[in-house]
This record gives C-alpha cells, sequence and structure tokens, in this order.
C-alpha cells in the first residue's frame, strides 16, 4: 500500500474514532445521578445480567396462556432444558456464570423466542 493510501486510511479511521463535539450554544447534557455508577447502576454485574430472570418472565407467559396445547408444552421443555444447562454452567464454575456461557444461554431463549413470535421476552 503507498503513503498516500495509508495517510487517507489513517485519517478516515481518526474521523470515525473521534467523538462529534457539542454544538456551539447547544445546552450541556443534563448530569444523571448515575453517571458515575456504570453500567450496572443499581444491580450487581451479575444480578444485571443474568438470565435466570428472562427464564422465569418467559415461564410465566406461557403459564399465563401467551402459548396453549402443545407449542405450550413444547416451549416449556425447552425452557427446562435451557435452566438446567444454565445450572451445568453455573456449578462447572463453582458458582460462576463466565460471559461466554451468559451468551450462549441468551441466544438460546432469543432462538426460543423467535420460534414462539406470541412470547415478548
Amino acid at each position: 500500500m503507498n503513503t498516500f493510501k495509508l495517510a487517507v486510511l489513517a485519517g478516515l479511521t481518526l474521523a470515525a474514532a473521534t467523538p462529534v463535539l457539542a454544538q456551539p450554544g447547544a445546552p450541556p447534557a443534563a448530569a444523571s445521578p448515575l453517571a458515575d455508577a456504570g453500567p450496572y447502576a443499581g444491580a450487581s454485574r451479575t444480578d444485571f445480567y443474568h438470565p435466570d430472570s428472562r427464564i422465569k418472565q418467559l415461564q410465566a407467559e406461557i403459564q399465563q396462556g401467551a402459548l396453549a396445547g402443545s407449542e405450550a408444552r413444547h416451549a416449556l421443555a425447552q425452557l427446562t432444558a435451557i435452566q438446567q444447562d444454565l445450572k451445568y454452567r453455573i456449578a462447572r464454575h463453582n458458582g460462576d456464570l463466565r460471559d461466554w456461557d451468559r451468551e450462549l444461554i441468551n441466544q438460546k431463549l432469543d432462538a426460543l423466542v423467535k420460534q414462539y413470535p406470541a412470547l415478548r421476552a
């Protein structure tokens, strides 16, 4: 790659990585009381991303009639399998749910919701 192309590529990369500055005369952004608390404000990191609450919510929706008949039985069986997988992954690491395990469980839950669009979460 020649020097000119390299300079252009570096300039574009820098421009894309630089945050947009506030417009003159624009009111300052209101400071949030949780601005310094980080992304897990109000909850621990584990509770914030723990898929167990999502599993319980989906079970409640199914039991309240979001799905009927064989669809409800199949969805509950799939949720039970996902919940067992979650318990296994937590036990495997001495009570700690690893990030990649959390992502895998959430992908399985996403696939379940996609399979049964009547479920909301």
